[in-house]
C-alpha cells in the first residue's frame, strides 16, 4: 500500500458550538499522514468575541462550511466531511447540499431535547426564544480543570449566546426533517453518557437518512467528571475516534 493512500482526496472537519478547530486537529493530523489534504476553518462568529457570536445566525455557518466544501471539491472530487457537535449538524447539513464522499458526524444533535417521549437534558432549553430576550448571554459555569485535562477544549467559556443557540436549535430542527435526502455513507459515534447531546439525537440520525452504508459506533466513558462529550479530544476515546474515522475515510476516499 502506498505511503500515501489518500493522496488526491481531502477532508473538511469542522468544529463545535462555541469551540475552535482546536478540537478537530488531532483528526486532522491523523488525515494529513495518510496524504488527505485538510481544511479546519473557524467558524464565523467563533474565535473573535461573544459579542459577534451573538450576530452569527446559523444560515451563516451553513453557508461558509458550503463554501469550504465547494473549494476542496473543486480541488479534489472525492471530499470527507467530518464533524463535532454542531460541527456534525453541519456535516449533515452537507451530505444534504452537497454530495460528499462520505459524512461523520461525532455527538451530533438534531435536537437538543423532545417532548415525546420525554427528554430534557437542560429544562431551560426548550426556553431558549423567551430566555434570549430576557438575558442574552447567559453565563456558565466556571470550567473544571479535571474535567479540561481529561477532555481539552477552547472556545467561549464565560457566557453562551442565546441568540445563537436559538438559531442553531432551529438549524438543526430544519436539518432533521431534511435527513431523508441525505444518501452519502455516515459513520455516526456518540458516547451513550454524553450529557450534551442525547444519544437518541444519533438514533434519529441513523433511522432519518436514505443511506445504504450508515454505521452507528458508541463509544462508552469511564470517568464521572467530564460531560462525555468532546470525544476528539478525550483521553478515553481519542484514539478510538481517529482509528475509527481513519478506517472509513479509507473506505470511502480510498
Amino acid at each position: 500500500m502506498s505511503d500515501c493512500p489518500l493522496a488526491g482526496t481531502a477532508a473538511l472537519l469542522i468544529h463545535g458550538f462555541g469551540g475552535e478547530p482546536f478540537e478537530m486537529l488531532g483528526l486532522a493530523q491523523a488525515l494529513q499522514a495518510l496524504g488527505c489534504e485538510v481544511s479546519v476553518p473557524l467558524l464565523p462568529g467563533h474565535g473573535s468575541s461573544v459579542a459577534d457570536w451573538c450576530k452569527v445566525p446559523f444560515s451563516a455557518l451553513t453557508s461558509a462550511v458550503e463554501r469550504e466544501f465547494d473549494v476542496l471539491s473543486e480541488r479534489h472530487g472525492r471530499v470527507l466531511v467530518c464533524g463535532l457537535s454542531m460541527g456534525g449538524t453541519l456535516s449533515l447539513h452537507l451530505g444534504i447540499a452537497r454530495r460528499p464522499a462520505g459524512i461523520v458526524s461525532i455527538a451530533a444533535p438534531v435536537h437538543l431535547y423532545r417532548f415525546w417521549p420525554p427528554e430534557f437534558p437542560d429544562w431551560r432549553m426548550p426556553l431558549v426564544p423567551l430566555l434570549k430576550r430576557i438575558r442574552p448571554l447567559w453565563p456558565t459555569d466556571a470550567p473544571n480543570p479535571e474535567a479540561r485535562r481529561i477532555a481539552p477544549w477552547k472556545g467561549y467559556e464565560d457566557y453562551v449566546s442565546l441568540e445563537a443557540l436559538d438559531s442553531f436549535l432551529d438549524g438543526m430542527h430544519h436539518v432533521k426533517k431534511r435527513l431523508p435526502e441525505l444518501e452519502a455513507p455516515l459513520l455516526c459515534l456518540h458516547s451513550p453518557g454524553d450529557r450534551t447531546v442525547p444519544l437518541s439525537s444519533s438514533f434519529a440520525i441513523m433511522s432519518g437518512v436514505s443511506s445504504h452504508e450508515r454505521r452507528l459506533e458508541l463509544l462508552p466513558i469511564h470517568e464521572t467528571v467530564t460531560k462525555h462529550h468532546v470525544l476528539t479530544t478525550h483521553d478515553e476515546t481519542m484514539d478510538r475516534v481517529r482509528g475509527l474515522v481513519e478506517g472509513f475515510a479509507l473506505e470511502c476516499l480510498g
